[in-house]
């Protein structure tokens, strides 16, 4: 059997936070600005698992209505939509290379039941081990976040990690991780020539199945 670590945004699912700031934004009468602000300054919260989006437009964002905040919810959970392709790509090695994949990522609690609605491709979300930010209360790229993972799966050390940002890579590393940079948003444009993006899948599966 072997083993894969794999990031989930912007790896094996879309994400965009634009049409949720512009909401945001024209909803209540912000800028774009503060409704980015309000975004990132709860994010880090919501990774950790210690807030949820009902919550903080409650609290910070003073929305008394149920109907407006449902409405802010949806969208925020729409940001995410997957990559039917990548994750058929992935089945396709696993059916025929006996691959064990594990999620490491940063997501809130809102997300994380929508990455098991999107991620829900034959089975592939059931299968693999779940490692979110916000069912550990520790997020990358800190140490305890990839210490508490190999303490509870030994069995992934060494093994190759996928991530679309070089910090997660670069922490990673010192627990042995063999580590690859991947971005969907880098790929997958219009302007993207096939024989490329080909030799980059090409190229990430060999990175995957290759003997460490």
């Amino acid at each position: 059997m072997k083993y894969v670590a794999l990031d989930i945004g912007n790896v094996l699912v879309n994400v965009d936070f634009q049409g949720f700031l512009r909401k945001l934004s024209k909803r209540l009468n912000i800028t774009l600005e503060e409704a980015l602000y309000f975004m990132n300054r709860s994010q880090k919260l919501h990774d950790l698992g210690l807030t949820v989006m009902k919550d903080e437009l409650i609290d910070h964002l003073k929305i008394r209505s149920e109907v407006l905040r449902e409405e802010l919810i949806d969208d925020w959970n729409n940001c995410i939509t997957p990559a039917d392709w990548m994750l058929e790509k992935l089945d396709t090695w696993c059916t025929e290379h006996d691959l064990q994949v594990a999620l490491l990522s940063n997501v809130g609690l809102e997300h994380a039941v929508r990455m098991s609605q999107v991620l829900n491709h034959n089975g592939f979300f059931d299968k693999a081990v779940k490692h979110f930010s916000c069912h550990v209360g520790a997020r990358k790229p800190t140490v305890l976040y990839y210490q508490s993972f190999l303490a509870l799966h030994p069995e992934w050390k060494g093994c190759p990690y996928i991530d679309d940002l070089q910090e997660n890579l670069d922490a990673s590393q010192q627990f042995g991780f063999r580590t690859y940079r991947f971005a969907l948003d880098e790929i997958s444009g219009k302007n993207y020539i096939e024989e490329a993006f080909n030799y980059k899948m090409d190229e990430l599966e060999k990175f995957i199945l290759a003997d460490p």
